[in-house]
């Protein structure tokens, strides 16, 4: 079976995990991985899906042993693991990454639609990440929508400031990938 036809049985029968219309294109997964070095000791994924991100975070030479991928989706957990024997899989929501995950992660690249999303789930989710996240170190997500996928008043509660990516047209639907770092 294909990511696509996994990922829109999926979106048929669990709409409510599964917020996106398509997988991640790969110009959009390639941007999100573009921090990411060989160098790296640990990076976490967040709402993994299918693995398009997984896929460009490792191909910019990241070892699968240091990569931890949390998915809600418990077939999109076992074709992770199919194609990514050496990561972590965590069949779990991303707040309760600060659980079970490795500590002084260098990245955390997440694909989990938070911009519809109340404020106190985006900073639990958040809140998570940092607390795994060495100092600086950034929060890599993505958004199709017009404003900044982390509210205000999350965004403040943390300390985060952001840069944006240019709109990613060659991804159903257009997006964008925004880096939030604590400010110091």
């Amino acid at each position: 079976m294909s990511d696509l036809s996994l990922f829109l049985g999926q979106f048929l029968r669990r709409p409510s995990e599964i917020r996106a219309i398509a997988p991640t294109g790969r110009a959009t997964a390639r941007e999100m991985a573009r921090l990411i070095t060989p160098e790296m000791e640990a990076v976490a994924e967040i709402g993994a899906g299918t693995g398009t991100i997984t896929q460009a975070i490792l191909a910019r030479g990241l070892p699968a042993e240091r990569l931890e991928l949390y998915e809600l989706n418990a077939a999109f957990c076992s074709r992770l693991r199919q194609r990514f024997p050496g990561a972590l899989v965590h069949n779990l929501p991303a707040q309760e990454m600060v659980n079970v995950g490795r500590r002084g992660l260098d990245a955390v690249i997440s694909g989990v639609p938070t911009l519809p999303m109340p404020d106190d789930l985006q900073a639990a989710i958040v809140g998570a990440a940092l607390g795994m996240m060495k100092p600086g170190a950034p929060f890599v997500q993505i958004t199709y929508g017009p404003v900044a996928p982390l509210s205000e008043p999350v965004r403040a509660r943390f300390g985060l400031r952001h840069v944006k990516s240019r709109r990613i047209w060659a991804n159903l639907p257009p997006a964008q990938v925004y880096v939030f770092r604590q400010t110091a």
